[in-house]
């Protein structure tokens, strides 16, 4: 039987208690507490220093059924509990802490607070996702501690509080912090709120500005359940008045956490079996004079083991709250300072770029036992206790790792592979996911999510190799090349006769769920990263001195590409299929999961095929203005707001764009890229969401507001794609092959890693010439390969290294000019391609309104013939009926004329006038001549 806190004595426990006696703790004359209606506010409610009164049997058989209270007298009025403190002197004790300052790291976004767009402030150990109403929920991991909290303000003299929902006038987000603005009249309150990395807890801090004396009320449903798919039972609270504190917990008494103040001056709470329904409610009083010498902290802080630990870590963060902050701050500066800066001419293009990264970077979160790794995403999970993707996914965090050593953090992107190896199956088989609750349940044992898709595991080689050729690390390469040895077992263990994965074997990779799932036995999502996987395996074991297993992977990708390129082309539609059926024959599904094979192995089916299919992504049954569809919308299971064949999902986007860029598309890779990037922001600060619908510029309704590799796509297509970058460091070689658009007169890097190499410089371009200037931090030498792609029609004349003319080779095909010098540099090297002539073709971009449908101008192709100083450039555009846009090149040629096009002259040189009649997407060519 329950025996109550031993704390307590027995009176305040409400034994043989006559009702007309004074709360002994509290020592006063008793008096009845007021009382909030339970249809309203649902609680009882009571000052800490008041007295209170105690109403007999009835209710102290409550008590005595199960109710535990810590430091506190107690009333009991129905279901509520309001109850008062020990504390005796004046009603209100200023309790904040010595006002201090916040430095800013240097990264920050102000936007609108709109109440139906998310926000986070999120840590390694904790976090907080809500709307920017200033509602949120708040995980100290792997515990759901409550939810709806939300702020009330009540002014000295008003008769009733102001809800803070209304009062939220601007949302300021920066890496270490999320700050909400309430602001009033006669007030206003910045809500900073941070999660430490190092402590399990989450801190809010109000820096107050008021007129008059102001009560901030703090509300919130307790909540107290981990992650799914773990839960606990039992769960009640208390207050614990020597932390002027809730504590939550469940019947087990072991995990705690306390949500307080040391400025409380009011609480109210209730009883145990309403926990995760019902309201709960603490005050802060402030003063005019007070606001302006203290801030204002609330704690939330979890101990898995028993009050006293989260005690313990409530009080250190309270005790250490400047340099808990200042670490934070700390460690994002060190972050922007270390990873690469990519600066173009354009604003919104830098800020998308260091966004993604720092949108990437959030995702690290750290278990006791089970390391740290990135999590997929995160969103609110409302009633359930799933926080949109926050536990850790396998394959999101490779295709993660690939942009982590894209923005120079090597040292995250080998930590990502480290998280994953740990917890590689016996047979070698990659985890594709992983909850954060892993500690209570078994996750490994009785459920059948912790490995049950195919793709992680090819994937995991890949990126293996993608960092060996990064970074060079020879130590990094003998410590996993055991995991990869295992990995390519499992992979081999999956195939059948003709060298391919089958799905039925290995497990999901495209689809999860909708029409499309178990309509084949392979799919090209997951061929793509097989191929790609023997091609890395190749070079891993050739690395390793493994002559034989090199051979192996090299005779097996050999006839995984035979089979890819005489089994898998449709030459009807001159695209590569979605999969085979269980019979051998094509489920011709046109869609975007092609773009893994076409932008890390293209070679499979052969240059020529490789540019048709990847020129479909152009076109626009796939291209939206906001990303490629899945499935394309002239196939009769596509659904615009499918989760699998309708949806637009930034991360294939952006496979979308580095394949477009890989295979010579660059009008169309920019359009793609470009269109991811505007998605920065669009549901929250600085974040891309995880999907779009695919018929209108919206996101799913169920889309997580915060995905990581939705930014992905933003880093990737940039580092790879315009910029053009292939380090091999093992080697000592490195590639560009930019494709600046042609209205970015320059583009300016640093830090970008290579090696133990940061390199830094910039690539400008004008009307008759090319620049790269390159600098290196250390002087050991390298081999550079610089290829960048030309205007067309343009006629290399010079190629120049540190001033003196070197060799130079020019390559016109159809699609593309290029121009290729290869040279030796140490410390520094001023490339310049001189050329003449040429016309610069400005890709579009888009600029969707929301809800609206596409409606940009899609380049599909661009062919040219040259011959001498004449030539012919030839444009397949589609463009929606009933529409006229204008389409921009830069060029020195004053005689310029088009069949197809109103021709206008530019400062810069050409504008083409284009209508279309019709209704939808029309097509049509243009013949520029010169």
């Amino acid at each position: 039987m329950w025996k109550g806190d031993p704390r307590l004595p027995p009176a305040a426990m409400g034994h043989n208690t006559p009702r007309e006696s004074a709360c002994l703790e509290c020592n006063r004359p008793p008096r009845v507490t007021p009382w909030r209606n339970p249809l309203t506010h649902s609680a009882g409610f009571h000052s800490i220093a008041s007295p209170m009164v105690w109403l007999g049997e009835d209710m102290r058989r409550t008590v005595q059924h199960g109710v535990k209270l810590a430091g506190a007298c107690v009333l009991l009025v129905a279901a509520f509990v309001p109850t008062c403190g020990a504390q005796q002197g004046a009603a209100h004790a200023p309790a904040g802490v010595p006002r201090f300052e916040l430095p800013k790291s240097g990264a920050e976004l102000r936007s609108a607070a709109l109440a139906n767009l998310y926000f986070d402030a999120t840590g390694r150990r904790s976090a907080v996702l809500g709307w920017r109403s200033g509602r949120f929920e708040a995980w100290i991991y792997p515990i759901k501690v409550l939810q709806d909290f939300h702020l009330e303000f009540q002014t000295e003299g008003a008769l009733r509080p102001t809800e803070g929902d209304g009062l939220v006038a601007q949302v300021v987000t920066r890496p270490e912090s999320t700050t909400l603005v309430y602001a009033d009249p006669s007030f206003t309150v910045r809500e900073t709120i941070f999660a430490p990395d190092d402590e399990p807890a989450i801190v809010l801090l109000f820096d107050v500005d008021t007129a008059k004396p102001l009560t901030i009320k703090v509300l919130f449903a307790p909540d107290f359940q981990p992650m799914w798919p773990a839960s606990f039972g039992g769960q009640y609270s208390y207050w614990v008045n020597r932390d002027k504190a809730f504590a939550l917990t469940d019947a087990t008494n072991l995990p705690t956490a306390l949500v307080g103040s040391p400025a409380a001056s009011a609480y109210t709470q209730f009883v145990g079996h309403r926990l995760a329904s019902g309201e709960t409610e603490f005050d802060m009083h402030v003063t005019p004079g007070e606001a302006r010498a203290s801030l204002f902290p609330v704690v939330m802080a979890l101990g898995m083991k028993n009050l006293e630990q989260a005690e313990g870590v409530y009080g250190r963060v309270l005790r250490e709250l400047p340099a808990l902050y200042r670490a934070r701050v700390d460690d994002a500066r060190n972050f922007l300072a270390r990873t690469t800066q990519i600066e173009t001419p354009d604003r919104k293009w830098n800020r998308a770029w260091l966004w993604a990264k720092l949108a990437l970077n959030a995702g690290w979160v750290c278990h006791p036992g089970m390391g740290c790794g990135m999590v997929a995403g995160y969103a609110p999970s409302g009633a359930s206790q799933r926080p949109g993707f926050d536990w850790w996914f396998g394959g999101d965090a490779l295709m993660n790792g690939w942009a982590l050593e894209d923005y120079g953090d090597l040292t995250g992107a080998q930590q990502a592979l480290r998280f994953l190896k740990q917890h590689q199956r016996g047979d070698g088989k990659m985890m594709h996911e992983m909850t954060q609750s892993v500690g209570l349940v078994d996750w490994f044992g009785k459920y059948d999510f912790a490995y049950y898709h195919a793709d992680t595991t090819p994937m995991y080689l890949y990126a293996l190799d993608r960092y060996w050729r990064r970074s060079g690390n020879r130590e990094f390469l003998t410590e996993f090349w055991p995991s990869a040895q295992k990995a390519y077992a499992y992979c081999l263990s999956t195939l059948d006769p003709d060298g391919l994965m089958n799905n039925t074997k290995a497990g999901l990779a495209a689809v999860e769920v909708g029409v499309l799932r178990d309509k084949v036995v392979k799919d090209v999502y997951l061929e793509g990263f097989w191929l790609a996987a023997l091609n890395s395996m190749h070079d891993l074991a050739t690395a390793m001195g493994d002559s034989q297993l090199a051979a192996d992977a090299s005779t097996r990708l050999a006839r995984a590409e035979h089979s890819i390129a005489t089994q898998w082309w449709n030459a009807k539609s001159d695209r590569l299929v979605f999969g085979l059926t269980a019979s051998g024959k094509q489920a011709a599904f046109d869609g975007s999961w092609p773009a893994v094979l076409l932008a890390l192995e293209p070679q499979a089916i052969g240059a020529r095929k490789a540019f048709k299919a990847t020129a479909a992504f152009a076109r626009p049954d796939l291209a939206t203005d906001w990303g490629s569809r899945w499935l394309s919308n002239e196939n009769p299971l596509y659904d615009s707001v499918s989760y699998n064949n309708g949806s637009v999902w930034p991360f294939i986007s952006g496979l979308v764009a580095l394949a477009q860029y890989r295979n010579e598309q660059p009008l169309a890779g920019f359009a793609t890229w470009s269109a991811i990037a505007q998605l920065t922001g669009i549901e929250t600060p600085g974040a891309l969401p995880e999907q779009m619908t695919g018929d209108r510029y919206i996101p799913q309704s169920r889309a997580v507001p915060h995905q990581l590799f939705s930014s992905m796509g933003v880093v990737v297509p940039l580092a790879r794609g315009i910029l053009g970058l292939s380090p091999d460091a093992p080697r000592d070689e490195l590639t560009f092959r930019p494709a600046l658009p042609a209205q970015w007169p320059w583009v300016r890097f640093e830090n970008v890693a290579f090696g133990t190499h940061l390199l830094s410089g910039e690539i400008s371009q004008a009307d008759t010439e090319m620049n790269l200037r390159i600098e290196d931090n250390l002087p050991r030498p390298l081999n550079v390969h610089f290829s960048p792609a030309l205007p067309w029609g343009a006629r290399v004349t010079r190629v120049t290294v540190n001033g003196i003319p070197v060799a130079f080779r020019q390559r016109d095909s159809s699609a593309l000019s290029i121009v290729s010098v290869r040279f030796r540099f140490e410390r520094k090297a001023d490339v310049a391609v001189d050329y003449t002539g040429g016309i610069a073709i400005v890709p579009p971009v888009p600029h969707p309104q929301p809800g609206a449908r596409s409606v940009q101008l899609k380049i599909l192709s661009v062919e040219q013939q040259i011959a001498g100083n004449h030539g012919v450039i030839t444009l397949t555009v589609a463009g929606r009926g009933g529409r006229r846009y204008a389409l921009d090149a830069i060029t020195p040629l004053r005689s310029v004329s088009a069949d197809g096009a109103v021709v206008e002259r530019t400062a810069q040189g050409i504008r083409l006038g284009l209508s279309f009649g019709g209704s939808g997407y029309v097509e049509r060519k243009i013949e520029l001549h010169f």
